[in-house]
């Protein structure tokens, strides 16, 4: 049942019937006194109670001035979803100041929102509470929201909290049992830095789960055993691929390669962590959690052939040309004619023609030979299509080599009219049909052909009993090259359908494979299984929870290394060690400076202009490092991009023209080079004016009207950005402590200001 958005008045029209619990607003005056007589039903009476629990556990006060709710019940549990308004009238308008969201069920609440607009920040700031008192009050509103709930909880605080501009911490919460994780059952919650107020919550959890005793469980030895007897192994050469220089060009040139790979296989890699046997949740799920209220989609193709003059939709279109193919067609007269190309289409002894074809297109496209190279083809299309229903559609098209006429592939297909006597109905004969098909492989590409081995069947089309497409696959050294495959489609009455075929001339290393077993023991001595618990409810949540080995369900391998590649064919592991990186510690050369605690304190909340070991606090601090302590501290970018564009240079290696970091980021930050970072981001024009060279007499006695920063010294006193005087110590540089101290200063101020207030000139 669900129920929209009421106020406040009017749900107490529906719950006036019993008197309320103290802690839940009064009724509003009933209008109809006899329904102060109805008894409640049991709907009302369900939500008044997980109301009154609610409020209990939340402590919502009366004030606020709306409510709504929505309640859905899905078998046998009824969800709320409870909401609590505040507005003010402000400047003649209604405004929302402050919410609280709830959802709750068979005594649990899940989820919970708190929004109030006075609360936040609007400047960088260092929190109120310390660290561990903000997880304090995480813990204290989680137990406080369900009181009753069992497992054993972990906190972990979201790394991004540590900084000056967030004004609430979240904590990630997740449900460990034997030091396992059990992956349904988790949630955050979210309180704000200053003063502990629950923000945010929200939780997937099963108190009642029963958990399996994970110290009865096989061993990761075991386990790997037990995955392994029940997969695959199979050996074959791969083509990949990579870019290497060309000497000559110095352009990057991509080189196909080949490679022989092992694949490992076993789909069941998720395996109960007691009997190694397949997971049984699945199925499980299946029997105790889907019923005839879920229905699924097993819509198929119906099998209806298609009718002649009905939409057939044309593959293999070919009219998106490059500038090379477009050259091309410029040059038809190299090429084997039309007519050429007609008459070997219908001299092939394998090609089927009708003269009732016509030709719809006739173009100049390209393909790839042997060699990876490509080169011109004629392609043609013919068709015969009419709407009368005794006659069927035909349709052909081929491929050649436009130079030699050498058929490269070709299709063709009938569309039966639906009173058409050629209806063909006969079913496939295996064996006279692979015995057609292998000829005809051998006639498209000649001694090629015993380089490949059918497949063993002519597999049937889809939905068909007359036509069907034999397979090939080449082998070399024994070994199948599962990149070069061949199709022969053919049917019932004997007519080949169509042809096609990859075969790559490249050079092939020697198969002397590694043994599976010693692959299989190289993967798994670095290559271990996830444990982990996981589960489901059923319809009638309860938990169903399973102890549960993870593998990856396919692994590749160099076949005559027995290393581990990935799908590239590139080395999976290599031998540097894969380690996280260590917490960075604090500066060691800070200790007893006189800005020692104001650094300290920066550095907590991911405020560092360096990753070094050492900070130097009295060096002279650069235009790059200053932008960035700006950013991390004041929260907003100098533009110095804009500012310092990057420049042109040349690539070492390539010799080509690359853009680089402009050198002047490096350079000390002046005080001089800090008016004109002022200026342009006091005011832009002035900034574009002071550029001007030549034009500005220097304000100050001591700045030479040669200096680059002259126009900008000049425009920014006139501006007050720069103090009055007679002298700008314009070279002057500024230290990283003394920036960090700034900064410090700023973020402990009440009122935030502009950078060019911040550290004063």
């Amino acid at each position: 049942m669900k129920f929209g958005k009421f106020i406040a008045a009017a749900l107490a029209l529906t719950l006036s019937a019993t008197a309320l619990p103290a802690n839940l607003p009064s009724p509003a005056n009933t209008v109809y006194a006899a329904d102060t007589e109805k008894a409640e039903n049991a709907e009302t009476a369900a939500m008044r109670k997980a109301m009154a629990e609610v409020k209990k556990r939340m402590n919502i006060g009366n004030d606020f001035d709306d409510f709504d709710y929505d309640t859905e019940t899905r078998y046998d549990t009824t969800y709320y979803r409870f909401g609590w308004y505040k507005h003010e009238e402000q400047d003649g308008k209604t405004v929302l100041v402050e919410k609280i969201i709830a959802e709750y069920y068979n005594g649990f609440i899940s989820g919970y929102e708190h929004y109030d607009r006075s609360s936040g920040r609007n400047k960088p700031a260092f929190s109120k509470l310390t660290v561990a008192e903000q997880e304090e009050y995480a813990k204290k509103y989680f137990y406080m929201l369900n009181p009753d709930i069992k497992g054993n909880v972990v906190f972990v605080r979201s790394s991004s909290d540590y900084d000056l501009f967030g004004s609430t911490a979240k904590y990630r919460i997740y449900r460990e049992e034997y030091g396992i994780d059990l992956d349904e059952n988790r949630g955050y919650i979210t309180v704000d830095k200053d003063t502990g107020d629950l923000v945010e919550f929200s939780l997937d959890w099963w108190s009642e789960a029963v958990i399996p005793d994970a110290e009865k469980r096989l061993s990761e030895s075991e386990i790997t055993q037990k995955f392994i007897e029940g997969g695959k192994m199979s050996a074959a050469y791969e083509l990949f691929g990579k870019y290497e220089k060309d000497p000559e060009t110095n352009e990057s040139v991509y080189v196909p390669y080949v490679m022989a790979v092992y694949r490992f296989y076993n789909g069941k890699n998720e395996l109960d962590a007691f009997t190694g046997e397949y997971t049984t949740m699945y199925d499980d799920k299946e029997r105790l959690s889907y019923t005839d209220a879920y229905t699924w989609d097993r819509s198929v193709y119906d099998g209806d052939e298609v009718v002649c003059g009905e939409g057939m939709e044309e593959n293999n279109e070919l009219d998106d040309f490059s500038d090379a193919e477009k050259a091309a067609l410029e040059k038809e007269n190299e090429y084997i004619s039309y007519e050429q190309a007609l008459k070997i289409i219908k001299d092939d002894e394998y090609i089927v023609w009708n003269d009732e074809l016509v030709l719809v297109k006739n173009v100049i496209s390209s393909y790839k030979n042997d060699k990876g190279e490509y080169l011109p083809s004629r392609y043609l299309k013919f068709e015969f299509t009419s709407e009368d229903e005794t006659k069927d559609c035909i349709y052909l098209s081929v491929e050649l080599d436009a130079y030699s006429g050498k058929i490269i592939n070709f299709s063709k297909s009938y569309s039966y009219g639906k009173k058409s006597k050629n209806k063909n109905t006969t079913p496939l004969n295996q064996k006279a049909s692979a015995a057609i098909v292998k000829k005809a492989a051998e006639h498209f590409i000649g001694k090629k052909a015993a380089e490949y081995r059918y497949n063993g069947e002519i597999r049937l089309s889809y939905n068909s009993e007359t036509t069907g497409t034999g397979y090939f696959t080449r082998y070399v050294n024994d070994l199948p090259a599962a990149f070069d495959t061949m199709s022969v489609r053919i049917d019932s009455r004997g007519e080949v359908l169509g042809f096609e075929h990859t075969y790559h001339d490249l050079e092939f290393p020697e198969a002397k494979l590694v043994p599976e077993a010693k692959v299989l023991q190289k993967l798994f001595e670095r290559e271990k299984p996830s444990l982990y618990y996981t589960g489901f409810t059923d319809l009638q949540l309860v938990p169903h929870v399973y102890l549960t080995y993870y593998f990856t369900s396919a692994y590749s391998f160099n076949a005559l290394t027995g290393e581990r590649i990935y799908s590239d064919g590139s080395l999976y592991y290599t031998d540097a060690p894969k380690s996280t990186p260590a917490k960075q510690q604090l500066y060691t050369d800070i200790k007893g400076h006189k800005y020692e605690k104001e650094i300290t304190e920066l550095f907590e909340y991911g405020v560092r202009i360096s990753d070094d070991e050492k900070l130097n606090p009295d060096g002279a601090i650069t235009i790059e490092e200053f932008g960035k302590l700006c950013s991390e501290a004041y929260g907003r970018s100098l533009s110095l991009g804009s500012i310092y564009p990057r420049i042109k240079s040349t690539d070492p290696d390539t010799g080509k023209e690359i853009y680089v970091a402009n050198p002047m980021l490096k350079e000390k930050l002046t005080l001089g080079e800090l008016a004109k970072i002022y200026l342009y981001n006091y005011e832009d024009d002035y900034y574009k004016a002071a550029a001007l060279e030549g034009i500005y007499v220097s304000p100050y006695k001591n700045v030479p009207r040669s200096d680059p920063n002259c126009g900008y010294i000049a425009i920014a006193k006139a501006t007050k950005l720069i103090g009055d005087g007679e002298e700008f110590a314009y070279d002057k540089n500024l230290s990283r402590g003394q920036c960090i101290k700034l900064f410090y200063d700023y973020i402990k101020g009440d009122k935030q200001k502009p950078i060019y207030e911040i550290i004063k000139i």
